[in-house]
């Protein structure tokens, strides 16, 4: 064993020295080296100034009428501020590696290790700035940073290919194998592969989902009696279909109650529990009918005096069609204010 480890560090060593040498020969004609001093200075000075602006606080700041609006009217860019703002010690963490990959960059040394650094940074940079709407500037900037660290890394790609292809196999060889060995090994490679993805697959969608005929967003248009305790106060019901079994109760007061809920579609009955998958005590049972996108829940809370209350909903996007067209007509904001009056308070 310990002859084996000797063979490893006298491999490791002579890999080190190999890369060196290789390093050493490559020289770059007066042209290529003021290019390569040139971005590896802007890129240095750019990706710095990313770094000291989270650090500094003029970036990921969050305002407070974004912080008013509900999640889905606000757009990718706040989403994406606000996310990386929530932590400050994450945004901090993120702008001095930043910091750290530019100064890296300002030193011949360290520029390779720098540029390598700075890749994945960048690259993740740019696509933030693709898919969630950043500023059309902020992407042209990030896409120059990307493609001037990228001719960077090429100035070393030979460098690159012996250290991380062509020589890698020094420490561990290839060494003959039977059919047989190299079959089961590339079963276990094929199956490292797709365990992951059926296991994934199948919590998502026999797990996370149990899909019901109720499932959706609700807006209770009107419930009976008015003067219901329980049923009263409640503004809009979510039966979430990417939480299997899970029921939120929003009240009219902005007051979220999660739930767990499981319904028997045969039957057309519905039992909600006090917490979500847990379940605890009972909160309603009773019954549903299910006619288009309208809903009607019929049954009894679990209070000291129940009574069986009647509760009419009618589906969100279907709600905000009948305003729209309310809206289009002459007589539009009559009608619609008129109609407002029906609708409990979101």
């Amino acid at each position: 064993m310990a002859e084996t480890d000797g063979v490893v560090w006298v491999s490791l060593v002579e890999n080190f020295i190999d890369f060196r040498q290789i390093m050493r020969s490559q020289t770059l004609d007066p042209l290529e080296s003021w290019l390569y001093r040139a971005l590896r200075y802007g890129a240095a000075f750019v990706i710095m100034g990313y770094g000291f602006a989270k650090l500094n606080g003029s970036q990921f700041e969050i305002i407070d009428s974004q912080l008013d609006r509900p999640m889905g009217q606000v757009s990718g860019f706040w989403l994406t501020w606000y996310y990386f703002g929530y932590s400050p010690v994450y945004g901090n963490l993120l702008g001095v590696a930043q910091i750290a990959a530019g100064i890296l960059l300002i030193f011949r040394k360290t520029a390779l290790l720098g540029s390598v650094l700075l890749l994945p940074i960048i690259s993740n940079i740019v696509l933030v700035n693709l898919f969630y709407g950043i500023d059309p500037g902020a992407l042209i900037v990030a896409l120059l940073l990307f493609f001037g660290v990228l001719l960077i890394v090429a100035f070393h790609i030979e460098e690159l290919l012996e250290l991380f292809w062509r020589r890698q196999n020094r420490i561990l060889p290839d060494k003959p194998a039977s059919r047989r060995r190299t079959f089961a090994i590339n079963t276990v490679r094929v199956l490292l592969i797709a365990t992951p993805a059926i296991f994934t697959y199948w919590v998502a969608n026999h797990v996370k989902r149990r899909p019901t005929p109720i499932d959706g967003t609700w807006e209770v248009v009107s419930v009976s009696p008015a003067n219901d305790a329980d049923a009263a106060p409640l503004a809009t019901a979510f039966f979430e279909r990417n939480r299997a079994f899970m029921c939120v109760f929003k009240r009219r007061d902005g007051q979220y109650e999660e739930h767990h809920f499981e319904v028997d579609a045969k039957n057309q009955t519905l039992t909600i529990w006090q917490e979500w998958l847990k379940k605890g005590n009972v909160v309603f049972t009773g019954s549903y009918e299910l006619s288009g996108d309208e809903l009607k829940i019929r049954g009894r809370f679990a209070n000291e005096a129940p009574q069986e209350v009647i509760l009419t909903l009618r589906k969100r996007n279907q709600v905000a069609a009948v305003f729209q067209a309310l809206e289009d007509q002459p007589t539009g904001i009559q009608s619609r204010r008129a109609l407002a009056g029906h609708f409990p308070p979101g």
